[in-house]
């Protein structure tokens, strides 16, 4: 059985497939993508699995005319609550991100 915060990262990543926040990646990153959140999804913790994933995650486009402020919320809820972004009382922490 999936764990609730599992659940709310697999709801987060289809909103923002479907709102095309992935689109840029290229079709290998992308393929590489889908199947690195099935087999985050089907497995037990794995730390090595999750940084992969990761890598990926944080490459979402946020920045699109179809992403509102509240998938926002749900992508940082599910990022943080499956401990893929550290945040606390201050926010997002800068070393979540790379900076251009």
């Amino acid at each position: 059985m999936k764990s609730s915060s599992k659940v709310a990262l697999q709801m987060a990543i289809s909103e923002m497939i479907q709102l095309h926040a992935f689109d840029h990646l290229l079709d290998n990153e992308q393929a590489k993508f889908r199947s690195l959140v099935s087999q985050w999804l089907t497995s037990e913790y794995d730390p090595s699995l999750s940084e992969s994933l990761s890598n990926y995650l944080f490459k979402a486009n946020l920045f699109g005319e179809n992403i509102s402020p509240a998938s926002i919320q749900q992508w940082i809820y599910a990022m943080s609550s499956n401990q893929l972004m550290n945040v606390d009382n201050r926010g997002i922490f800068e070393e979540d991100f790379e900076l251009a």
